[in-house]
């Protein structure tokens, strides 16, 4: 008989749901809030900085967001007009430069475990 605490496997379902909610689907034409995209990608272990150089970072100026998936070999340019995704594009990180246009892009967590409020409260 195998004994596993509640609280793991509160934890295991709980990540899984997670996992889900912390999934992002964008397209072309879609709107967007900058604001509530950062906090989500912060959640999902992406990590805040000026310029992207690295797997499972991005940054936001003005309105462009860059993000680079850990599962890419090249990271994202996402360009808004308005709250609204413009163009969708690949880029290289030492040239800044555009490789290639997409239509989609999905995002999955940049971390195995997310952690937000609803996890630090089981936690305690």
């Amino acid at each position: 008989m195998l004994l596993h605490p509640l609280k793991h496997l509160q934890m295991n379902i709980l990540q899984k749901k997670l996992f889900l909610e912390h999934s992002i689907n964008l397209k072309i034409g879609k709107q967007i809030d900058f604001n509530e995209l950062s906090k989500l990608l912060v959640e999902s272990g992406y990590e805040r900085v000026d310029m992207v150089e690295g797997k499972g970072e991005f940054s936001i100026r003005g309105g462009l967001l860059d993000l680079f998936p850990p599962d890419s070999i090249y990271p994202y340019r996402i360009e808004l007009f308005g709250d609204e995704i413009d163009s969708i594009r690949t880029f290289n990180t030492e040239s800044q430069r555009s490789i290639d246009k997409v239509k989609t892009l999905s995002i999955f967590p940049a971390k195995e475990v997310i952690i937000n409020e609803e996890i630090k409260k089981l936690c305690h």
